[in-house]
Protein backbone atom coordinates (compact mmCIF):
# COMPACT_ATOMS: atom_id res chain seq x y z
CA UNK A 1 0.00 0.00 0.00
CA UNK A 2 2.76 2.45 0.91
CA UNK A 3 4.50 1.72 -2.39
CA UNK A 4 1.31 2.59 -4.26
CA UNK A 5 1.02 5.90 -2.43
CA UNK A 6 4.66 6.82 -2.96
CA UNK A 7 4.59 6.00 -6.67
CA UNK A 8 1.47 8.06 -7.24
CA UNK A 9 2.76 10.93 -5.12
CA UNK A 10 6.02 11.04 -7.08
CA UNK A 11 4.00 11.12 -10.28
CA UNK A 12 1.97 14.03 -8.91
CA UNK A 13 5.06 16.01 -7.98
CA UNK A 14 6.70 15.31 -11.34
CA UNK A 15 3.60 16.40 -13.22
CA UNK A 16 3.34 19.71 -11.39
CA UNK A 17 7.05 20.48 -11.43
CA UNK A 18 7.37 19.51 -15.08
CA UNK A 19 4.62 21.90 -16.05
CA UNK A 20 6.33 24.79 -14.30
CA UNK A 21 9.46 24.88 -16.42
CA UNK A 22 10.79 27.64 -18.65
CA UNK A 23 10.58 30.32 -15.97
CA UNK A 24 6.80 30.52 -15.78
CA UNK A 25 5.56 32.59 -12.81
CA UNK A 26 4.90 30.09 -10.05
CA UNK A 27 2.70 32.41 -7.99
CA UNK A 28 0.26 32.99 -10.86
CA UNK A 29 0.13 29.29 -11.65
CA UNK A 30 -0.62 28.41 -8.03
CA UNK A 31 -3.30 31.09 -7.82
CA UNK A 32 -4.99 29.64 -10.90
CA UNK A 33 -4.84 26.15 -9.41
CA UNK A 34 -6.13 27.25 -6.00
CA UNK A 35 -9.13 29.08 -7.44
CA UNK A 36 -9.90 26.25 -9.87
CA UNK A 37 -9.73 23.69 -7.04
CA UNK A 38 -12.21 25.67 -4.97
CA UNK A 39 -14.52 25.99 -7.97
CA UNK A 40 -14.46 22.23 -8.57
CA UNK A 41 -15.26 21.44 -4.95
CA UNK A 42 -18.16 23.89 -4.90
CA UNK A 43 -19.58 23.57 -8.41
CA UNK A 44 -18.02 20.52 -10.09
CA UNK A 45 -16.23 20.29 -13.43
CA UNK A 46 -19.02 22.05 -15.31
CA UNK A 47 -18.88 24.90 -12.83
CA UNK A 48 -15.27 25.73 -13.60
CA UNK A 49 -15.11 28.84 -15.78
CA UNK A 50 -11.75 29.95 -17.14
CA UNK A 51 -13.20 33.44 -17.59
CA UNK A 52 -14.13 33.61 -13.91
CA UNK A 53 -10.78 32.19 -12.83
CA UNK A 54 -8.99 34.85 -14.87
CA UNK A 55 -11.08 37.58 -13.24
CA UNK A 56 -10.45 36.20 -9.75
CA UNK A 57 -6.70 35.95 -10.34
CA UNK A 58 -6.61 39.36 -12.02
CA UNK A 59 -5.22 38.24 -15.37
CA UNK A 60 -6.41 37.90 -18.94
CA UNK A 61 -8.02 34.60 -19.87
CA UNK A 62 -5.31 34.10 -22.49
CA UNK A 63 -2.73 34.14 -19.68
CA UNK A 64 -4.18 30.92 -18.28
CA UNK A 65 -3.09 29.14 -21.47
CA UNK A 66 0.46 30.22 -20.72
CA UNK A 67 0.31 27.79 -17.79
CA UNK A 68 -2.27 25.23 -18.96
CA UNK A 69 -3.07 24.30 -22.54
CA UNK A 70 -6.70 23.50 -21.73
CA UNK A 71 -9.30 23.26 -19.00
CA UNK A 72 -8.68 19.50 -18.88
CA UNK A 73 -4.98 20.00 -18.23
CA UNK A 74 -5.79 22.42 -15.41
CA UNK A 75 -8.24 19.98 -13.83
CA UNK A 76 -5.71 17.14 -14.14
CA UNK A 77 -3.07 19.26 -12.41
CA UNK A 78 -5.25 20.26 -9.47
CA UNK A 79 -6.54 16.73 -8.96
CA UNK A 80 -3.04 15.28 -8.95
CA UNK A 81 -1.96 17.89 -6.45
CA UNK A 82 -4.99 17.05 -4.31
CA UNK A 83 -4.27 13.32 -4.61
CA UNK A 84 -0.68 13.84 -3.52
CA UNK A 85 -1.85 15.70 -0.43
CA UNK A 86 -4.36 12.99 0.49
CA UNK A 87 -1.86 10.20 -0.11
CA UNK A 88 0.62 11.97 2.17
CA UNK A 89 -2.11 12.14 4.81
CA UNK A 90 -2.90 8.43 4.41
CA UNK A 91 0.76 7.47 4.67
CA UNK A 92 1.30 9.60 7.76
CA UNK A 93 -1.93 8.44 9.43
CA UNK A 94 -1.04 4.85 8.57
CA UNK A 95 1.78 5.10 11.12
CA UNK A 96 -0.81 5.16 13.93
CA UNK A 97 -0.67 1.96 15.96
CA UNK A 98 -4.41 1.62 16.51
CA UNK A 99 -6.86 1.01 13.69
CA UNK A 100 -9.46 3.06 15.53
CA UNK A 101 -7.18 6.10 15.58
CA UNK A 102 -6.53 5.72 11.86
CA UNK A 103 -10.21 5.46 11.05
CA UNK A 104 -11.17 8.40 13.25
CA UNK A 105 -8.52 10.58 11.60
CA UNK A 106 -9.86 9.56 8.17
CA UNK A 107 -13.45 10.45 9.10
CA UNK A 108 -12.40 13.80 10.55
CA UNK A 109 -10.16 14.67 7.58
CA UNK A 110 -12.89 13.79 5.10
CA UNK A 111 -15.29 16.01 7.01
CA UNK A 112 -13.07 19.05 6.47
CA UNK A 113 -14.03 19.06 2.78
CA UNK A 114 -17.61 19.97 3.71
CA UNK A 115 -16.63 23.31 5.27
CA UNK A 116 -19.97 25.05 5.95
CA UNK A 117 -21.90 22.64 3.77
CA UNK A 118 -20.87 24.49 0.62
CA UNK A 119 -18.34 22.07 -0.86
CA UNK A 120 -17.35 18.41 -1.16
CA UNK A 121 -14.23 16.35 -1.78
CA UNK A 122 -12.73 17.00 -5.20
CA UNK A 123 -12.89 13.34 -6.20
CA UNK A 124 -16.66 13.25 -5.57
CA UNK A 125 -17.22 16.50 -7.43
CA UNK A 126 -15.31 15.27 -10.48
CA UNK A 127 -16.96 11.85 -10.49
CA UNK A 128 -20.35 13.54 -10.76
CA UNK A 129 -19.24 14.96 -14.13
CA UNK A 130 -17.29 11.84 -15.07
CA UNK A 131 -18.69 11.63 -18.63
CA UNK A 132 -17.20 15.04 -19.45
CA UNK A 133 -13.71 14.30 -18.18
CA UNK A 134 -10.62 13.42 -20.19
CA UNK A 135 -9.77 9.72 -19.94
CA UNK A 136 -6.53 10.53 -18.11
CA UNK A 137 -8.46 12.23 -15.30
CA UNK A 138 -10.90 9.31 -15.13
CA UNK A 139 -7.94 6.96 -14.71
CA UNK A 140 -6.57 9.14 -11.92
CA UNK A 141 -9.96 9.11 -10.19
CA UNK A 142 -10.03 5.31 -10.35
CA UNK A 143 -6.50 5.06 -8.92
CA UNK A 144 -7.46 7.45 -6.14
CA UNK A 145 -10.52 5.37 -5.27
CA UNK A 146 -8.55 2.12 -5.29
CA UNK A 147 -5.85 3.60 -3.04
CA UNK A 148 -8.45 4.75 -0.51
CA UNK A 149 -10.13 1.35 -0.49
CA UNK A 150 -6.77 -0.40 -0.05
CA UNK A 151 -5.86 1.86 2.88
CA UNK A 152 -9.24 1.40 4.54
CA UNK A 153 -9.06 -2.37 4.03
CA UNK A 154 -5.69 -2.46 5.80
CA UNK A 155 -7.15 -0.35 8.59
CA UNK A 156 -10.08 -2.72 9.15
CA UNK A 157 -7.74 -5.72 8.97
CA UNK A 158 -5.70 -4.14 11.74
CA UNK A 159 -8.93 -3.50 13.63
CA UNK A 160 -9.67 -7.22 13.62
CA UNK A 161 -6.33 -7.76 15.35
CA UNK A 162 -6.24 -4.92 17.87
CA UNK A 163 -9.96 -4.74 18.67
CA UNK A 164 -10.10 -0.94 18.46
CA UNK A 165 -13.06 -1.03 16.02
CA UNK A 166 -16.15 -2.98 17.05
CA UNK A 167 -18.17 -5.48 15.00
CA UNK A 168 -15.88 -5.73 11.98
CA UNK A 169 -17.05 -8.01 9.19
CA UNK A 170 -15.13 -8.59 5.98
CA UNK A 171 -12.44 -5.85 5.79
CA UNK A 172 -12.96 -5.22 2.06
CA UNK A 173 -16.71 -4.87 2.51
CA UNK A 174 -16.12 -2.61 5.51
CA UNK A 175 -13.79 -0.44 3.43
CA UNK A 176 -16.31 -0.05 0.62
CA UNK A 177 -19.10 0.71 3.08
CA UNK A 178 -16.95 3.28 4.89
CA UNK A 179 -16.01 5.13 1.71
CA UNK A 180 -19.62 5.09 0.52
CA UNK A 181 -20.71 6.47 3.88
CA UNK A 182 -18.28 9.39 4.08
CA UNK A 183 -18.86 10.29 0.43
CA UNK A 184 -22.63 10.14 0.85
CA UNK A 185 -22.45 12.14 4.08
CA UNK A 186 -20.63 14.92 2.23
CA UNK A 187 -23.26 14.99 -0.50
CA UNK A 188 -26.05 15.17 2.06
CA UNK A 189 -24.33 18.01 3.92
CA UNK A 190 -23.81 19.83 0.62
CA UNK A 191 -27.42 19.34 -0.47
CA UNK A 192 -28.70 20.88 2.76
CA UNK A 193 -25.76 23.28 3.16
CA UNK A 194 -25.35 22.05 6.72
CA UNK A 195 -22.00 20.62 7.77
CA UNK A 196 -23.51 19.14 10.96
CA UNK A 197 -25.24 16.53 8.80
CA UNK A 198 -21.85 15.01 8.03
CA UNK A 199 -21.20 14.45 11.72
CA UNK A 200 -24.67 13.00 12.21
CA UNK A 201 -24.31 10.62 9.25
CA UNK A 202 -20.96 9.28 10.47
CA UNK A 203 -21.97 9.03 14.14
CA UNK A 204 -22.68 5.28 14.11
CA UNK A 205 -19.37 4.52 12.42
CA UNK A 206 -17.50 6.69 14.92
CA UNK A 207 -19.32 5.00 17.80
CA UNK A 208 -17.71 1.69 16.80
CA UNK A 209 -14.26 3.10 17.57
CA UNK A 210 -13.03 2.40 21.08
CA UNK A 211 -11.40 5.31 22.96
CA UNK A 212 -7.63 5.55 22.91
CA UNK A 213 -5.86 4.40 26.05
CA UNK A 214 -2.81 6.48 27.12
CA UNK A 215 0.44 4.52 27.04
CA UNK A 216 0.96 4.97 30.80
CA UNK A 217 -2.52 3.63 31.57
CA UNK A 218 -2.01 0.68 29.23
CA UNK A 219 1.10 -0.30 31.18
Amino acid sequence: MLDMLKIYDRHSIFYIAGSCCYGRPMSTRLAIMDIAAEAVRRRGYNGVSLDQIARDVGIQKSSIYYHFSSKSELIAAIFRRFSGQIFSFLEETGQERRAGDRLMAYIVETGTFVEEGESICMSIALNIDRDRLHSEIVDDLLSFHEANIAWLTETFELGLKDGSIASIGDPVEEANACLALVDGAQLMARAHQDSKLYDQATLLLRSRISPSVPDDAAR
